[in-house]
């Protein structure tokens, strides 16, 4: 699976180190429009609360270097601009906090051909008529149908916290 993210805040930066290095997964592009690819890396390297970053990492011709595997990297504030297909990526991890209404996620399936989208935080509505639901992983992830769903959230922080207390 080719995966790209789409901001690399605190959460993206989570993701992008907690998918690293994992069979089946490749982890192709960044986007974030709120600094440069040195930024990111450095970001990336020195997280203040997990610690420094294992991982070899370089800033190469304006993308990132992770164990001499290349990661593009771009600054877009609008989804729908950002290099996807070029990157061959099948599923993109919205951590950007801003793309979060159908509207808005409809540029990556209308725009950008991409088969799926997980948003790290709640969607209300639906894209072309099919409800964006809110997974729970352990509560209610049974509720996805993989060839219906093509936009999917991850619900809330406090949800995935409070959800499994309360079951």
């Amino acid at each position: 699976m080719r995966i790209g993210i789409n901001g690399f805040g605190r959460i993206g930066r989570l993701v992008f180190r907690a998918l690293w290095g994992r069979p089946g997964i490749e982890l192709v592009h960044v986007n974030d429009c709120g600094g440069d690819a040195a930024t990111a890396a450095h970001l990336l390297e020195f997280d203040s609360v997990h610690g420094r970053w294992d991982r070899p990492l370089t800033v190469e011709g304006g993308g990132l270097r992770v164990e001499d595997r290349p990661v593009g990297y771009s600054q877009f504030s609008h989804p729908g601009d950002v290099p996807w297909q070029e990157a061959g990526v099948q599923l993109v991890l919205e951590c950007s906090g801003k793309v979060k209404t159908p509207d808005t996620l409809a540029a990556y399936v209308h725009e950008c051909g991409i088969h799926r989208v997980i948003v790290a935080c709640p969607v209300k509505g639906d894209l072309d008529g099919v409800e964006i639901p809110n997974i729970v992983y352990g509560i209610n992830h049974g509720i996805y149908q993989p060839d219906r769903h093509r936009l999917l959230t991850a619900a809330s922080c406090t949800t995935n916290c409070l959800a499994p207390v309360v079951k």
